[in-house]
C-alpha cells in the first residue's frame, strides 16, 4: 500500500486534474485529505471504515457544508475534495496488502467485507522500525516504485493546471 507521500500526491493530481483554478489552500487541503484515511492506525484498525465509499460521502457532506459556511462553490469544492479523498481508496485498491484483512473495506456501510484488486501496482510500507533492513530499504524501494508510477501524474496534472489557469 503506497505511503503517506503517495496518498498526498494523488490527492494533489486530483485537485490539479478536477479544480481548473485550484489553488493553494485547497491543493493543500485535498493532498491531507488524501492521506487523511490512514488515522484509523491510531484507533488500532487499518483499512477499514475510512477507506470506502461510506467515508467518501461523508467527507463530501463535510466539505460542502465547509463550503456553504465560507461561501465557496459548494459542488467544486465537494467534489474536489471528494475526489481526492477516494483517491486513497483506489491506490490502496491497487496496492499490494499482505496482512489480513486483504484489501480494503470499500463498501461500508453496505457490506464490511474486504476488497483487493490484486494488481499489487504499490509496494507494502512497512511499520516494523525493529527490522532495519524491511524498515530502511524495504520503505526506500517501495516509495521509489510509487514515485515512478506517481510523478508523471502529477506532472500531467500539473501541467493541466497551470494551461488552464492560463487561458
Amino acid at each position: 500500500m503506497p505511503s503517506p507521500i503517495g496518498h498526498a500526491l494523488a490527492g494533489l493530481s486530483t485537485t490539479w486534474a478536477t479544480e481548473a483554478r485550484a489553488g493553494r489552500r485547497l491543493a493543500m487541503a485535498c493532498a491531507i485529505l488524501a492521506a487523511s484515511p490512514d488515522i484509523d492506525v491510531l484507533f488500532g484498525g487499518h483499512r477499514g471504515p475510512t477507506h470506502s465509499v461510506g467515508a467518501v460521502v461523508i467527507i463530501s457532506a463535510a466539505t460542502a457544508l465547509f463550503a456553504v459556511v465560507r461561501r465557496l462553490p459548494i459542488g467544486r469544492i465537494m467534489m474536489t475534495c471528494g475526489l481526492a479523498y477516494a483517491s486513497h481508496l483506489l491506490l490502496d485498491w491497487l496496492g499490494k496488502d499482505s496482512a489480513a484483512p486483504y484489501g480494503i473495506m470499500a463498501l461500508w456501510p453496505l457490506t464490511s467485507r474486504y476488497y483487493s484488486s490484486g494488481a499489487n501496482l504499490f509496494l507494502e510500507i512497512s511499520r516494523r522500525y525493529w527490522k532495519p533492513d524491511e524498515f530502511i530499504f524495504g520503505n526506500l524501494r517501495s516509495m521509489s516504485q510509487e514515485l515512478a508510477l506517481l510523478l508523471p501524474i502529477v506532472a500531467l496534472a500539473w501541467w493541466l493546471q497551470t494551461r488552464r489557469s492560463n487561458e
